[in-house]
């Protein structure tokens, strides 16, 4: 690796404690483990070395006021570092025994996975390996005419579950539905009817019509609905389910979004306000105290 380069930690000359000018070129963006017996000097290049240096220098960034309320740390014994960042250690000494005491909610670097995650992932079923995607009347209108598009002229029954609440009868919530139009049952299963919102044929239906029995059909069964396609006897060919989630759980992807530059920009952004913790805050950030 060339010394000049970029994208190392570039070591020279480090001395400090049993260390007898090391020379090193650590990579950037990379996971590294450094190992050795006990005395090798393991710490000493790890925490008292590049840590230091690293948090020392940023700590430098800030105003003379802002510096008197931050931990200093000494320079360490070494001819030069190039190319280090802003640095978070954690020491193996009182390790973190709870989830709520952590590099990431003492900094809270969570709160920025969490909105990566919901605003940039992709979710997909865990068992046909499909993209799931919220479903609106207008989606499920598209995509109808290539789902049956192997049936011969179905007819389609636009249908909304409907649960059976507690302390109520079945014929008391048939006749519920009645009072408010929906006289024709598709299914009736323990504590729950497939109530038919609407019975048309695929080909030659308005569209507006189509649409409208779908949003009905959503807004009745609380965002989930299906659509049962019965051959000329009456029996059922085939079943498309749809769920739409609620409008507080869907967020939209942002376009052209690279995950891995994403988390490098917020864990920049929680380094800089590292300077917000309180000192106690800091040591326990630094020991890994739980307590």
């Amino acid at each position: 690796m060339s010394p000049s380069a970029h994208d190392a930690i570039l070591v020279r000359g480090a001395r400090q404690n049993n260390l007898r000018n090391l020379d090193l070129d650590l990579p950037l963006n990379a996971l590294i483990v450094v190992t050795g017996v006990s005395g090798s000097g393991k710490s000493s290049l790890v925490f008292d070395t590049l840590f230091a240096e690293g948090q020392r220098r940023y700590v430098e960034t800030f105003s003379p006021y802002a510096r008197q309320f931050l931990d200093r740390m000494d320079k360490p014994q070494v001819d030069r570092i190039e190319h280090i960042p802003p640095a978070i250690a954690i020491d193996q000494v009182n390790p973190v025994r709870t989830s709520r005491s952590t590099v990431g909610t003492m900094t809270e670097l969570n709160d920025h996975l969490k909105l990566l995650f919901a605003r940039a992932a992709r979710l997909y079923c865990r068992g046909c390996g499909n993209p799931v995607r919220r479903d609106h009347a207008q989606s499920i209108a598209e995509a109808l005419p290539a789902a049956f598009a192997d049936l011969e002229a179905p007819l389609l029954l636009i249908c909304f579950p409907v649960p059976l609440p507690a302390r109520m009868q079945v014929a008391e919530l048939k006749a519920e539905l009645g009072k408010l139009g929906y006289t024709r049952i598709h299914r009736e299963q323990p504590r729950l009817l497939n109530v038919i919102q609407d019975r048309l044929r695929l080909d030659g239906i308005e569209r507006s019509r189509l649409i409208e029995a779908l949003e009905a059909a959503l807004r009745a069964g609380h965002g989930r609905m299906s659509v049962h396609a019965l051959d000329p006897q009456g029996a059922e060919q085939r079943v498309l389910l749809f769920k739409r989630p609620a409008l507080r759980a869907v967020r939209p992807a942002l376009p052209g979004c690279d995950a891995g530059a994403v988390l490098v920009q917020l864990a920049g952004r929680c380094l800089r306000d590292l300077s917000r913790l309180r000192s106690r805050d800091r040591h326990r950030l630094r020991t890994g105290d739980s307590r």
